[in-house]
């Protein structure tokens, strides 16, 4: 009889370990199909809204593609069952099945990894997990060390899937940027700040990892980078002409992210423009105007950016010609930010509106400004 009951409380060790069999009541739930379209009454496109009206949905921040790799779900947090929780939404049937149940998630941290078609990251508490979408076994990756206040911000994946940016507050005065081993699940710390980080995030292309000085506002320098082992951590820019790049006495150039298949990078000047910047500090205006969030397709050529006003724009990346897709997504009630990105393969916006309610919306790029669009310059 002993024997059998430590049999059994070892199988359940490992079983919650693994995050199998037990999965929470709600994981793998199917909420069915809810989307629902308009046409924009000024551009004339149409607009699918994927969940129910009422029904929360928010995107993820938008330094990277929303999408899992290969394209097949939109990935997504909603608050419908009273705490947020990860979903999936199928982009060809519209079905959103709910992939957590666990009130320590982190929706808002999940991260598709770019090399995984099934895999999302996310946190929670120091731990970093796996998610199989498919199947919704979760695994611990990893862990962030001690001791820490917490401050475990949205993971990043490197371009070829195998570290995860992470990052911890230490201690008051502190802030760590480190990175986790997706084979091993070995801690490295990167660098340590005596100021707050954000918007920490691993370039595509090399061994980069970028982050900012976060002060809510303007900042002395706000845009840094530094290398995977801890070297050459520098300033990200090199301006040549400083009035085209700062406003009076500080910088602020914020709303950044890379450019998934070049490595550039996309940010947002205020009241200037948006820019695209190289690794190595140059950089030039893409498109004049006030725009408030921006990111590239995947091969640079076209730009999604919105404005304060909720309006959506496309912008072609050589010539600065914009094109309106979408208004009326933000008002003074329902004051979202849209965080706005491109899928995989640059067929579709996505962005977090409210207008009628908070949940994310789609344009279908092909199907509305035809194919051309989608084929330039591949």
């Amino acid at each position: 009889m002993r024997l059998t009951i430590l049999m059994a409380m070892l199988a359940l060790a490992m079983t919650a370990a693994s995050g199998g069999a037990d999965k929470a009541p709600g994981v793998g739930r199917s909420w069915g199909v809810e989307r629902t379209s308009y046409r924009d009454p000024v551009t004339g496109l149409r607009i699918v809204e994927i969940t129910a009206e009422g029904v929360h949905a928010d995107n993820l921040y938008y330094h990277f593609s929303n999408f899992t790799a290969g394209n097949r779900y939109l990935i997504f947090q909603s608050k419908r069952t009273g705490s947020p929780q990860i979903y999936r939404y199928a982009v060809d049937s519209g079905e959103i099945v709910q992939l957590t149940d666990d009130p320590a998630v982190a929706a808002a941290t999940a991260c598709p990894d770019p090399t995984e078609a099934s895999r999302v990251y996310f946190m929670r508490g120091a731990e970093l997990r796996a998610l199989n979408v498919e199947t919704f076994e979760q695994r611990v990756v990893g862990v962030i060390p001690g001791p820490g206040l917490g401050w475990h911000a949205q993971p990043t994946v490197s371009g070829d899937g195998k570290w995860i940016t992470v990052t911890k507050r230490p201690d008051e005065r502190t802030w760590e940027i480190g990175v986790i081993s997706a084979g091993t699940g070995e801690y490295r710390t990167v660098i340590r700040q005596g100021f707050q980080i954000g918007h920490v995030q691993h370039s595509p292309v090399s061994d980069a990892i970028f982050y900012v000085w976060e002060t809510g506002g303007y900042a002395p320098q706000r845009s840094w980078v530094v290398r995977r082992d801890g070297s050459g951590n520098r300033p990200l820019y090199a301006p040549t002409d400083p009035q085209a790049w700062l406003t009076p006495q500080k910088e602020w150039l914020t709303h950044e992210a890379w450019v998934s298949g070049t490595g550039d990078m996309t940010m947002v000047n205020d009241k200037v423009g948006v820019m695209v910047v190289s690794e190595n500090g140059a950089a030039r205006l893409a498109r004049e105007g006030r725009y408030w969030h921006a990111s590239a397709r995947a091969d640079g050529k076209y730009l999604v950016m919105d404005d304060v006003q909720g309006r959506v724009w496309l912008a072609e990346t050589a010539t600065g010609n914009v094109k309106l897709l979408a208004t009326g997504y933000r008002d003074k009630v329902r004051a979202v930010h849209g965080h706005l990105s491109f899928d995989r393969a640059g067929r579709f916006v996505q962005f977090h509106t409210g207008r009628r309610g908070e949940t994310v919306a789609l344009i279908d790029l092909t199907q509305e400004l035809g194919k051309e669009v989608y084929d330039r310059g591949r």
